[in-house]
């Protein structure tokens, strides 16, 4: 029963994911915001929800094992497999030095990730925890990241600009779409924690795999679309913008919510997403593209990665 509930929570998140994505788009084409932000922002926090909502219900559960789990292997199937795949169908060409630099701003996130969750070197504590303190600091680097975008995009005078027009069923699809969303979250993470315990493996295996796979599928299906219609620069903003709000929105949400204990296991995840992400970055700041070579790079290290978490 618990699988049952777990395959019908993907099914209606990833379908209300759909819904809140095409209400709050068409919001933003209706309120002139040029096509990179709505890539960088918009869409990145609307198909984040599903991570903003599993990662609040595991937060107030207490479940950080899975909340830091659905986060980092959420980022790292991104950065990885994501944008590796996408590499494969098209070599992605960085047309924006507005990406760079937000890119940029990506790898900042996993780096003050990093120095927040590193209490035992830089405290001396006998654990590595993320408090409330550091959770508004996060939260107001999510600030600063928004605000530069839009102030980036808005001095572009060569930013795209498309229009639409916002109708009753758009409000319909924003608003219901949350609602199911939040919960579907709720229905995931009980089956999660069930399946859990029953299988005798830790939370942080369950998220970093089943829920990081499962909640990213939107971002999959989005950028994908995307890089076929010839925007690449809508398919990386999304991705890169979902991974600075997974971290400095939706962790440091969660842990002003409740702090949030870091695990050795997770603290060495947060090591590997940040050598990764500079590993891209290198890729992106080469000849300012991901080839197909560098593309099958990147989904071989992710493959690498599960297998190792599995054996661990």
């Amino acid at each position: 029963m618990n699988l049952i509930f777990l395959v019908l929570g993907f099914v209606i998140i990833i379908k209300a994911s759909d819904m809140l994505v095409s209400g709050s788009v068409n919001l933003a084409k209706f309120l002139k915001i040029p096509t990179l932000v709505i890539g960088l922002t918009v869409i990145a926090i609307a198909t984040g929800v599903p991570e903003i909502a599993i990662s609040i219900s595991s937060s107030l559960k207490g479940s950080n094992g899975l909340l830091l789990g659905n986060l980092l292997g959420s980022n790292l199937f991104n950065i990885l497999f994501i944008l590796g795949l996408i590499a494969l169908i098209r070599p992605l060409y960085i047309k924006k030095e507005i990406i760079l630099k937000n890119y940029v701003f990506a790898l900042l996130s996993c780096i003050v990730l990093l120095v927040v969750a590193s209490d035992a070197i830089f405290l001396d504590n006998k654990i590595n925890l993320i408090t409330r303190t550091e959770g508004i600091l996060l939260l107001l680097f999510a600030f600063i990241f928004s605000y530069s975008t839009v102030l980036d995009a808005t001095l572009n005078k060569k930013a795209k600009i498309e229009t639409s027009k916002f109708s009753f069923k758009d409000i319909l699809y924003i608003v219901f779409g949350i609602i199911l969303i939040a919960l579907s979250a709720e229905v995931i993470v009980n089956s999660c924690v069930n399946i859990s315990k029953y299988l005798g493996v830790s939370e942080d295996l369950i998220g970093l795999t089943i829920i990081a796979v499962g909640t990213n599928l939107p971002e999959l299906v989005t950028s994908i679309v995307a890089v076929k219609k010839g925007e690449s620069d809508i398919a990386i903003g999304n991705l890169v913008g979902t991974n600075i709000y997974n971290i400095f929105l939706i962790l440091g949400l969660s842990s002003t919510i409740n702090p949030i204990t870091i695990s050795t296991n997770a603290y060495i995840d947060i090591i590997i997403l940040t050598i990764t992400s500079f590993i891209v970055y290198i890729f992106i700041r080469h000849k300012k593209d991901i080839n197909k070579i560098e593309g099958i790079t990147m989904i071989l290290l992710y493959i690498i990665y599960i297998v190792y978490v599995v054996v661990r």
